[in-house]
């Protein structure tokens, strides 16, 4: 088992215990390229696994999570990067340990395709940790619809806890799936034109959705080796979010 198949069997494991379509295979224009864009897997200072993606564009997206003491979230927001170093201003730590949103602000070193290493700060509380990760290779493989295309059985997570789901992907890009509890979604998936990662809005059907007919854009990452499903998004005003693994 890879290293991002164990974080996200983690995810899932915390999270049991806390509680339309594309009409095309093609992939979506990008803007301007990161420096720091690529797969990342490593540790926190908090003796914390993380799994994360830096797209092109320099919007990130972090799993964190760890068994003892119990944690999990995601971290999510836009880096800048330029001559070995980066920082973000904008980042929201969506964690599902401790129920809640919080606002960071992260900034340290990278080595294109190579390591991403630095901070995370919490302007609230003045907390701090720090990161170390290295680059996946994996990052560099071709996504696509016919690869994506399944039936995902997972976990589910908003901030306020989880729950088993189902989430299946048409090789047109359609998602559907629906959780324990009855709630349902829908939304589309595409491949990005940079980078093994797909781009997804999902939205959220009627009660009893704890966040009933809300949209979420973001991210998933697939990976072949495992036929594991790793997805996370947010609202557009970031006061939400949701994260969803699972495997096929």
């Amino acid at each position: 088992m890879n290293k991002t198949l164990l974080i996200a069997s983690m995810a899932l494991a915390l999270a049991a215990c806390g509680g339309g379509g594309g009409d095309d295979d093609g992939p979506a224009p990008q803007p301007a390229t990161s420096a720091a864009e690529g797969l990342y897997t490593g540790k926190t200072s908090a003796n914390q696994d993380i799994a994360g993606l830096v797209l092109d564009d320099g919007t990130y997206y972090v799993i964190y999570t760890s068994l003892a003491p119990i944690s999990l979230g995601v971290i999510q927001g836009k880096l800048n990067a330029t001559n070995g170093t980066f920082s973000s201003n904008d980042g929201k730590d969506f964690s599902v340990t401790s129920r809640g949103i919080f606002d960071v602000a992260i900034n340290g070193t990278y080595a294109t395709k190579g390591n991403l290493n630095g901070t995370v700060r919490y302007p609230a509380t003045g907390q701090t940790a720090t990161f170390t990760s290295t680059y996946d290779k994996n990052y560099e493989l071709a996504p696509s619809l016919t690869t994506l295309a399944g039936t995902y059985s997972g976990t589910s997570v908003i901030p306020e806890g989880g729950e088993s789901a189902t989430i299946t992907v048409s090789t047109s890009g359609a998602i559907s799936g629906a959780g324990a509890s009855g709630c349902r979604i829908d939304g589309t998936a595409k491949p990005r034109a940079r980078g093994n990662a797909y781009d997804i809005t999902v939205t959220f059907g009627p009660s009893p959705c704890a966040r009933a007919g809300q949209k979420m854009s973001g991210v998933a990452y697939y990976s072949a080796e495992d036929r594991s499903l790793i997805a996370a998004g947010t609202t557009a005003d970031r006061s939400a979010g949701v994260l969803f693994v699972g495997t096929r």
